[in-house]
Protein backbone atom coordinates (compact mmCIF):
# COMPACT_ATOMS: atom_id res chain seq x y z
CA UNK A 1 0.00 0.00 0.00
CA UNK A 2 1.67 3.06 -1.19
CA UNK A 3 -0.85 5.81 -1.52
CA UNK A 4 0.10 9.24 -1.16
CA UNK A 5 -2.67 9.47 2.07
CA UNK A 6 -0.53 6.58 3.73
CA UNK A 7 2.24 8.56 3.83
CA UNK A 8 0.90 11.29 5.44
CA UNK A 9 -0.87 9.37 7.67
CA UNK A 10 2.25 8.15 8.94
CA UNK A 11 3.32 11.38 9.71
CA UNK A 12 1.71 12.45 12.26
CA UNK A 13 3.46 12.42 15.17
CA UNK A 14 2.61 10.12 17.86
CA UNK A 15 -0.11 8.35 16.08
CA UNK A 16 -0.46 4.38 16.46
CA UNK A 17 -1.05 2.95 13.09
CA UNK A 18 -1.55 -0.75 12.29
CA UNK A 19 -1.67 -1.51 8.08
CA UNK A 20 -4.26 -4.17 6.89
CA UNK A 21 -5.82 -4.81 10.09
CA UNK A 22 -8.49 -7.56 10.62
CA UNK A 23 -11.44 -5.52 12.45
CA UNK A 24 -13.06 -9.06 13.53
CA UNK A 25 -10.86 -8.82 16.72
CA UNK A 26 -12.25 -4.53 17.58
CA UNK A 27 -16.12 -5.50 16.79
CA UNK A 28 -18.93 -7.85 18.99
CA UNK A 29 -19.82 -9.82 16.49
CA UNK A 30 -16.16 -11.41 15.88
CA UNK A 31 -16.60 -10.77 11.99
CA UNK A 32 -15.54 -8.44 9.18
CA UNK A 33 -12.64 -7.99 6.74
CA UNK A 34 -9.35 -5.68 7.23
CA UNK A 35 -9.33 -1.91 7.50
CA UNK A 36 -6.07 -0.38 5.25
CA UNK A 37 -5.18 1.56 8.25
CA UNK A 38 -6.39 1.18 11.76
CA UNK A 39 -5.30 4.23 13.70
CA UNK A 40 -5.68 5.21 17.51
CA UNK A 41 -6.21 8.83 18.61
CA UNK A 42 -4.56 9.96 21.59
CA UNK A 43 -5.73 13.26 21.80
CA UNK A 44 -8.19 15.89 20.01
CA UNK A 45 -4.85 17.46 17.73
CA UNK A 46 -4.40 13.47 16.25
CA UNK A 47 -8.60 12.87 15.94
CA UNK A 48 -7.99 16.33 13.68
CA UNK A 49 -4.85 15.43 11.92
CA UNK A 50 -6.27 11.76 10.81
CA UNK A 51 -9.65 13.61 9.75
CA UNK A 52 -7.61 16.78 7.49
CA UNK A 53 -5.54 13.72 5.40
CA UNK A 54 -8.70 11.62 5.18
CA UNK A 55 -10.36 15.13 3.46
CA UNK A 56 -7.40 16.14 1.39
CA UNK A 57 -6.23 12.60 0.01
CA UNK A 58 -10.48 12.27 -0.17
CA UNK A 59 -9.65 9.25 1.65
CA UNK A 60 -12.64 7.26 3.44
CA UNK A 61 -12.42 7.51 7.37
CA UNK A 62 -14.71 5.77 9.59
CA UNK A 63 -14.70 6.03 13.49
CA UNK A 64 -15.02 2.71 15.77
CA UNK A 65 -16.02 2.99 19.29
CA UNK A 66 -16.23 -0.93 21.13
CA UNK A 67 -17.85 -1.97 17.91
CA UNK A 68 -20.73 -3.09 19.45
CA UNK A 69 -23.50 -1.83 17.33
CA UNK A 70 -22.17 -2.48 13.78
CA UNK A 71 -21.76 -5.10 10.99
CA UNK A 72 -18.11 -5.21 9.33
CA UNK A 73 -18.77 -6.62 6.02
CA UNK A 74 -16.47 -9.74 5.23
CA UNK A 75 -14.33 -7.86 2.51
CA UNK A 76 -13.16 -5.12 5.57
CA UNK A 77 -13.14 -1.46 5.14
CA UNK A 78 -11.41 1.03 2.64
CA UNK A 79 -9.80 3.83 3.78
CA UNK A 80 -8.89 4.63 7.80
CA UNK A 81 -10.54 3.69 10.76
CA UNK A 82 -10.13 5.92 13.61
CA UNK A 83 -10.20 4.89 17.47
CA UNK A 84 -10.27 6.94 20.09
CA UNK A 85 -7.32 6.70 22.76
CA UNK A 86 -5.81 7.51 25.67
CA UNK A 87 -7.09 11.48 26.44
CA UNK A 88 -10.79 10.32 25.66
CA UNK A 89 -11.13 7.10 28.20
CA UNK A 90 -10.91 8.55 31.56
CA UNK A 91 -13.72 9.91 33.97
CA UNK A 92 -14.01 12.38 36.22
CA UNK A 93 -16.43 14.42 38.21
CA UNK A 94 -17.56 17.80 40.14
CA UNK A 95 -19.89 17.15 42.72
CA UNK A 96 -23.02 15.60 41.07
CA UNK A 97 -21.89 16.08 36.92
CA UNK A 98 -19.23 13.70 35.31
CA UNK A 99 -17.69 14.33 32.55
CA UNK A 100 -16.76 10.90 30.41
CA UNK A 101 -14.66 10.54 27.25
CA UNK A 102 -16.26 9.02 24.37
CA UNK A 103 -13.87 5.68 24.50
CA UNK A 104 -15.13 5.10 27.79
CA UNK A 105 -17.28 1.81 28.57
CA UNK A 106 -20.52 2.84 29.11
CA UNK A 107 -19.89 -0.49 31.66
CA UNK A 108 -17.21 1.83 33.67
CA UNK A 109 -19.31 4.84 33.32
CA UNK A 110 -21.50 3.08 35.31
CA UNK A 111 -19.36 1.77 37.67
CA UNK A 112 -17.35 5.04 38.39
CA UNK A 113 -20.87 6.77 38.92
CA UNK A 114 -21.79 3.84 41.71
CA UNK A 115 -18.19 4.23 43.57
CA UNK A 116 -18.93 7.91 44.28
CA UNK A 117 -22.42 7.77 45.06
CA UNK A 118 -23.78 9.14 42.00
CA UNK A 119 -27.28 7.40 40.27
CA UNK A 120 -28.69 7.79 37.47
CA UNK A 121 -26.53 5.55 35.22
CA UNK A 122 -27.02 2.08 36.69
CA UNK A 123 -28.72 0.94 32.79
CA UNK A 124 -25.62 1.39 31.29
CA UNK A 125 -23.97 -1.81 32.61
CA UNK A 126 -23.78 -4.47 30.57
CA UNK A 127 -23.96 -1.86 27.50
CA UNK A 128 -21.36 -3.04 25.32
CA UNK A 129 -20.81 -0.14 23.53
CA UNK A 130 -18.47 2.98 24.51
CA UNK A 131 -20.03 6.14 25.93
CA UNK A 132 -19.50 8.08 22.45
CA UNK A 133 -21.75 5.69 20.76
CA UNK A 134 -24.32 5.67 23.96
CA UNK A 135 -24.87 9.60 23.38
CA UNK A 136 -24.89 9.14 19.86
CA UNK A 137 -27.51 6.11 19.26
CA UNK A 138 -29.14 7.19 22.64
CA UNK A 139 -28.39 4.01 24.27
CA UNK A 140 -30.68 2.65 26.86
CA UNK A 141 -31.90 -0.25 28.40
CA UNK A 142 -34.23 -0.98 32.14
CA UNK A 143 -36.75 1.99 30.87
CA UNK A 144 -33.90 5.01 31.24
CA UNK A 145 -31.39 6.24 28.43
CA UNK A 146 -28.78 8.41 27.91
CA UNK A 147 -30.68 11.89 27.11
CA UNK A 148 -32.30 11.45 31.13
CA UNK A 149 -28.97 12.36 31.89
CA UNK A 150 -26.78 13.99 29.74
CA UNK A 151 -26.15 17.92 29.75
CA UNK A 152 -24.19 18.34 26.80
CA UNK A 153 -21.16 16.91 24.25
CA UNK A 154 -18.58 17.96 22.62
CA UNK A 155 -17.81 16.75 19.11
CA UNK A 156 -15.41 17.19 16.06
CA UNK A 157 -17.22 18.24 13.16
CA UNK A 158 -16.55 17.06 9.92
CA UNK A 159 -15.09 20.77 9.04
CA UNK A 160 -12.38 19.86 11.56
CA UNK A 161 -13.42 22.09 14.61
CA UNK A 162 -14.75 20.90 17.85
CA UNK A 163 -18.56 21.54 18.53
CA UNK A 164 -19.62 21.77 22.13
CA UNK A 165 -23.69 21.04 22.25
CA UNK A 166 -25.98 21.17 24.99
CA UNK A 167 -28.52 18.26 25.41
CA UNK A 168 -31.00 20.13 23.23
CA UNK A 169 -28.32 20.45 20.38
CA UNK A 170 -27.92 16.92 20.55
CA UNK A 171 -31.54 16.25 20.01
CA UNK A 172 -32.42 13.26 21.42
CA UNK A 173 -35.20 10.55 20.25
CA UNK A 174 -35.56 6.93 19.87
CA UNK A 175 -31.79 5.30 19.71
CA UNK A 176 -30.54 8.32 18.11
CA UNK A 177 -29.28 12.06 18.15
CA UNK A 178 -28.00 14.36 16.13
CA UNK A 179 -24.50 13.13 17.04
CA UNK A 180 -24.26 11.48 14.11
CA UNK A 181 -24.12 14.69 12.48
CA UNK A 182 -21.20 14.96 13.46
CA UNK A 183 -17.32 12.73 12.56
CA UNK A 184 -17.33 11.41 15.65
CA UNK A 185 -18.18 12.12 19.48
CA UNK A 186 -15.34 13.23 21.71
CA UNK A 187 -16.63 13.37 25.24
CA UNK A 188 -19.82 13.51 27.27
CA UNK A 189 -21.06 15.96 30.78
CA UNK A 190 -23.87 14.21 32.75
CA UNK A 191 -26.04 15.03 35.53
CA UNK A 192 -26.30 12.23 38.16
CA UNK A 193 -27.96 12.11 41.55
CA UNK A 194 -26.36 11.74 44.95
CA UNK A 195 -27.10 8.37 46.64
CA UNK A 196 -26.28 5.79 48.79
CA UNK A 197 -22.68 4.27 47.07
CA UNK A 198 -23.99 0.83 48.60
CA UNK A 199 -27.64 1.11 46.92
CA UNK A 200 -26.69 2.46 43.92
CA UNK A 201 -24.11 -0.72 43.05
CA UNK A 202 -26.77 -2.98 44.48
CA UNK A 203 -29.25 -1.48 41.75
CA UNK A 204 -26.54 -1.60 39.29
CA UNK A 205 -26.02 -5.38 39.94
CA UNK A 206 -29.52 -6.14 39.67
CA UNK A 207 -30.26 -4.29 36.38
CA UNK A 208 -27.04 -6.84 35.37
CA UNK A 209 -28.37 -10.18 36.78
CA UNK A 210 -31.55 -9.05 34.87
CA UNK A 211 -29.48 -8.71 31.25
CA UNK A 212 -27.73 -11.90 32.14
CA UNK A 213 -30.62 -13.58 32.54
CA UNK A 214 -33.01 -12.20 29.74
CA UNK A 215 -29.75 -11.78 27.14
CA UNK A 216 -26.97 -14.26 25.45
CA UNK A 217 -24.07 -11.94 26.69
CA UNK A 218 -21.90 -15.36 26.14
CA UNK A 219 -22.08 -15.08 22.23
CA UNK A 220 -20.78 -13.07 19.79
CA UNK A 221 -23.69 -9.67 18.96
CA UNK A 222 -24.03 -6.46 18.15
CA UNK A 223 -27.11 -6.31 20.77
CA UNK A 224 -30.18 -5.60 19.87
CA UNK A 225 -30.18 -5.74 15.65
CA UNK A 226 -33.85 -4.51 15.11
CA UNK A 227 -35.38 -0.95 15.97
CA UNK A 228 -38.86 -1.50 18.30
CA UNK A 229 -41.65 -0.64 15.36
CA UNK A 230 -44.75 0.63 17.29
CA UNK A 231 -46.84 -2.20 17.11
CA UNK A 232 -44.70 -4.33 19.45
CA UNK A 233 -41.06 -4.95 20.27
CA UNK A 234 -39.08 -6.68 17.77
CA UNK A 235 -37.99 -9.73 19.78
CA UNK A 236 -42.13 -10.19 20.54
CA UNK A 237 -42.50 -10.03 16.81
CA UNK A 238 -39.85 -12.27 15.96
CA UNK A 239 -40.37 -14.80 18.96
CA UNK A 240 -44.31 -15.10 18.15
CA UNK A 241 -43.47 -16.32 14.50
CA UNK A 242 -41.02 -18.94 16.83
CA UNK A 243 -38.10 -17.93 14.83
CA UNK A 244 -36.00 -18.54 17.82
CA UNK A 245 -32.85 -21.00 17.23
CA UNK A 246 -33.40 -19.87 13.24
CA UNK A 247 -29.98 -20.00 11.51
CA UNK A 248 -28.39 -19.36 8.14
CA UNK A 249 -24.62 -20.45 8.32
CA UNK A 250 -22.69 -19.96 12.21
CA UNK A 251 -25.30 -16.88 12.45
CA UNK A 252 -28.87 -17.76 14.38
CA UNK A 253 -31.48 -16.28 16.49
CA UNK A 254 -30.93 -16.42 20.06
CA UNK A 255 -32.58 -18.75 22.09
CA UNK A 256 -32.57 -16.52 25.34
CA UNK A 257 -33.93 -13.00 23.29
CA UNK A 258 -35.32 -12.73 19.63
CA UNK A 259 -33.32 -9.76 18.89
CA UNK A 260 -29.97 -10.74 19.20
CA UNK A 261 -28.80 -12.33 15.98
CA UNK A 262 -25.57 -13.93 17.52
CA UNK A 263 -22.52 -15.62 15.69
CA UNK A 264 -20.97 -18.72 16.26
CA UNK A 265 -17.54 -20.03 15.86
CA UNK A 266 -16.39 -19.57 12.04
CA UNK A 267 -19.27 -16.95 11.42
CA UNK A 268 -19.36 -14.86 8.99
CA UNK A 269 -20.87 -11.11 7.93
CA UNK A 270 -22.63 -12.60 4.99
CA UNK A 271 -24.34 -15.25 7.45
CA UNK A 272 -25.52 -12.43 9.76
CA UNK A 273 -26.55 -10.48 6.87
CA UNK A 274 -28.71 -13.56 4.90
CA UNK A 275 -30.43 -13.94 8.49
CA UNK A 276 -31.21 -10.60 8.95
CA UNK A 277 -32.92 -10.51 5.92
CA UNK A 278 -34.64 -14.21 6.19
CA UNK A 279 -36.44 -12.58 9.50
CA UNK A 280 -37.20 -9.13 8.25
CA UNK A 281 -38.66 -10.87 5.30
CA UNK A 282 -40.73 -13.68 7.25
CA UNK A 283 -42.08 -10.57 9.73
CA UNK A 284 -43.06 -8.54 7.03
CA UNK A 285 -44.94 -11.72 5.17
CA UNK A 286 -46.48 -12.54 8.48
CA UNK A 287 -47.22 -9.21 10.32
CA UNK A 288 -46.89 -6.59 7.47
CA UNK A 289 -43.93 -4.90 9.56
CA UNK A 290 -40.83 -3.79 8.11
CA UNK A 291 -38.48 -4.47 10.72
CA UNK A 292 -35.28 -0.81 10.68
CA UNK A 293 -31.81 -2.38 11.70
CA UNK A 294 -30.71 -0.47 14.61
CA UNK A 295 -27.25 -1.99 13.82
CA UNK A 296 -24.65 -0.02 11.20
CA UNK A 297 -23.35 -1.98 7.93
CA UNK A 298 -19.86 -0.61 7.27
CA UNK A 299 -17.49 -1.77 4.55
CA UNK A 300 -17.02 -2.67 1.15
CA UNK A 301 -20.08 -4.67 0.16
CA UNK A 302 -21.72 -4.86 2.78
CA UNK A 303 -24.02 -7.93 3.37
CA UNK A 304 -27.86 -6.85 1.32
CA UNK A 305 -29.75 -7.75 4.21
CA UNK A 306 -33.52 -6.04 2.92
CA UNK A 307 -35.84 -8.80 1.40
CA UNK A 308 -38.03 -6.06 0.07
Amino acid sequence: MAEPWTAELGAISGLRVRWDEPLARYTTYKVGGPADALVWADDAGQAEAVLAVAKGCDVPVLPLGRGSNMLVADKGVRGIVLKLGREFDTVEADGDTVTAGAAVPMSVMSKECAKRGLSGAEFLFGIPGSMGGGIRMNAGAHGASVADIALGARALGWDGATHDLSAADLGFAYRTSQLGAYFCGLRGTFRLEPDDPTRVEAKTKEYYYQRLASQPLDLPSAGCVFRNPDVASAGKLIDDLGLKGLSSGAASVSEKHANFLVAADGATAEDVGALICDVRRRVFDACGVRLELEIKLVGEEPPQVAPW
